[in-house]
């Protein structure tokens, strides 16, 4: 068996975002956690410490390892501006984990939305290469971080990518169903060449859900960043979001059984508590 970490949308440089203690911007000045980074670091090294008894075999870093320049909000958002900054917080956080996993396992990272990390792909590129990462090969530009990744380990094949489909109803099992059926149409067609994934694995919406078809497996992953004003917006319920990470124990032996390949555990931390405003 094989023991796998997936983290994604960990956004730094947003305000709600992760953002490492005692950090230096590039003017040399220290960048002061707000209330919210605080808990969310806390709940960062509570991930960290789990991940290091789980020891994992590979690590894959699915996406939004930055917050980008948010243009929308004019960066009244932003807690690290300059694209420097975000990218440096953005290693620190990562070597946090990976102080966690010891250097054995193997990082993968893939391209997370133009938005928020750029259209070329470049600011996590620089990222996946400060932190050691894989190079791979697979469709689109990149060496270290490329839009999609197809993992194979104990012959189980993982495929992962930062986008899905979001909904605009209830039902937010959705997208990663529709992923699989398209997936399983794919394979089944020669012509195409796409590998017959056994696990699809996205991000993206910030929450998480996971679905089982007869031969496939799909998860949409958690994330590292608070409400924000836009998801607010929209719906103050309906867009919470889920914080934690997935570890993933990948079975070759399940799969020839004809079960379920992936055991998938999801490490999820309650967001804080919100105060009430009470007239006496």
């Amino acid at each position: 068996m094989k023991r796998g970490v997936v983290v994604s949308d960990i956004h730094c440089g947003s305000i709600y975002g992760l953002l490492p203690p005692g950090f230096i911007t590039f003017e040399g000045v220290e960048k002061k956690l707000n209330v919210g980074q605080q808990y969310l670091w806390e709940c960062w090294e509570d991930f960290c410490e789990r991940v290091r008894t789980f020891k994992p075999d590979f690590v894959i870093a699915n996406g939004d390892l930055i917050d980008g320049p948010q243009k929308k909000n004019h960066g009244s958002e932003l807690s690290l501006i300059t694209p420097g900054d975000q990218a440096k917080a953005a290693v620190e956080t990562l070597r946090h984990l990976r102080k966690a996993t010891g250097s054995a396992p193997k990082w993968y990272f893939t391209q997370g939305t133009p938005y928020h990390v750029g259209n070329f792909g470049d600011a996590e590129e620089e990222i996946a290469h400060q932190c050691a990462a894989e190079k791979y090969s697979s469709v689109g530009t990149g060496k270290y971080c490329r839009e999609v990744l197809w993992l194979k380990t104990e012959g189980v094949i993982i495929e992962a990518a930062h986008h899905v489909s979001g909904t605009t109803g209830f039902y937010r099992l959705t997208g990663i169903d529709r992923e699989m059926q398209w997936s399983a149409m794919a394979g089944k067609d020669d012509l195409k060449g796409v590998p017959k994934a056994d696990l699809l694995v996205r991000s993206h919406l910030h929450h998480f859900v996971s679905g089982e078809h007869a031969s496939k497996q799909g998860i949409i992953t958690p994330c590292w960043q608070l409400q924000t004003r836009y998801a607010r917006k929209h719906s103050v319920s309906r867009l919470l979001p889920d914080l934690g990470g997935i570890l993933l124990t990948v079975d070759g032996e399940a799969k020839k059984r004809g079960e379920a390949p992936v055991a998938i555990t999801k490490e999820l931390y309650r967001l804080p508590q919100i105060r009430l405003t009470e007239l006496a």
